[in-house]
């Protein structure tokens, strides 16, 4: 499987829509991160399509034709065969409420590097399952990127935790527990 070191380039993922805003600035960090650590060897897979594509593509033109692939919008199953295959998911998630992307990552054994803002921090759980770095630095974004691609053990027990996480703490179930508590609460 992709996580028992079976060499080659890490393959980072990131599922994500492409629009201005925020959602634009992660794609720009994200970008700006993977130029620091080109001399590294991974591919990235760009799964998301939307109105600022051509804008999204100019910020990976820097990087030589086969490294980064782009799906364009896909359904949910190919999404999940996508994540299947990848080794990290990589998403700053600048302006992130929440991050359904990072649950369905680690649902699929995918270690998280995104960073430390809004509700990211609730949607994994730092050093166990994501790598989370401070708002606006691309170099510790790159750096924990770098790191992860560099560790196939790392990236191993990152795994494994990250599908526990999403299965026992993250799943509706508990989700709803913690609705009826606070509905309880209130009335």
């Amino acid at each position: 499987t992709r996580k028992t070191g079976r060499g080659g380039p890490a393959r980072l993922i990131t599922v994500a829509m492409m629009r201005g805003g925020v959602k634009l600035e992660s794609y720009e960090m994200l970008a700006q991160a993977l130029a620091v650590i080109a001399g590294h060897d991974w591919t990235l897979t760009i799964i998301g399509d939307g109105r600022e594509r051509a804008r999204v593509e100019k910020l990976f033109v820097q990087f030589e034709p086969g490294r980064i692939t782009w799906t364009g919008e896909v359904s949910p199953g190919e999404v999940r065969s996508h994540l299947a295959d990848g080794d990290i998911f990589v998403w700053p998630g600048i302006g992130e409420a929440y991050g359904l992307a990072y649950l369905e990552a680690q649902a699929a054994g995918l270690p998280v590097v995104a960073l430390d803002t809004h509700g990211v921090p609730s949607a994994v759980e730092a050093k166990r399952t994501a790598l989370l770095t401070p708002p606006g630095d691309i170099a510790a974004y790159g750096a924990a990127i770098a790191r992860l691609a560099g560790d196939a053990a790392l990236r191993r027990k990152m795994a494994a935790k990250a599908i526990s996480f999403a299965r026992d703490e993250r799943n509706i179930a508990m989700a709803a527990d913690v609705i009826d508590k606070a509905i309880r609460r209130i009335s």
